[in-house]
């Protein structure tokens, strides 16, 4: 059942953010993927535009570099916003539901999107 929220605003754009990060842990080496999907909504209140997020899934996991897919293992430490369309947003949020960890590694059509490298 998809989620709904009725409140007044003048835009609504949709996002999906995944990030990547290897980090080590008493002498053991880990890798931190984390992806959501939202939807943001431009509302005005008390005279002021506000940005109202809605989390329609989120997921993050962890395991030990050794365990990871290469493919897993060469993605770069950085986190990626994508701003996808509504159809392509709600394929992802079907996809999440099926096999969550495929969305990892997904770079999804978007309108526009912004990358930050994390430090190693």
């Amino acid at each position: 059942m998809e989620q709904v929220l009725h409140v007044p605003h003048k835009g609504v754009s949709y996002f999906f953010l995944k990030s990547k990060d290897v980090h080590v842990e008493e002498g053991s080496t880990y890798i931190t993927c984390f992806a959501r999907l939202t939807r943001e909504f431009l509302i005005e209140k008390d005279g002021e535009e506000k940005t109202q997020i809605q989390t329609f899934w989120v997921d993050i996991n962890e395991l030990q570099f050794d365990q990871a897919s290469k493919k897993l293992r060469d993605l770069p430490n950085c986190m990626h916003r994508y701003e996808i369309t509504k159809g392509v947003f709600y394929s992802m949020y079907q996809l999440s539901k099926r096999c969550p960890e495929e969305l990892y590694q997904v770079i999804p059509y978007h309108k526009k999107s912004t990358s930050v490298k994390f430090i190693i």
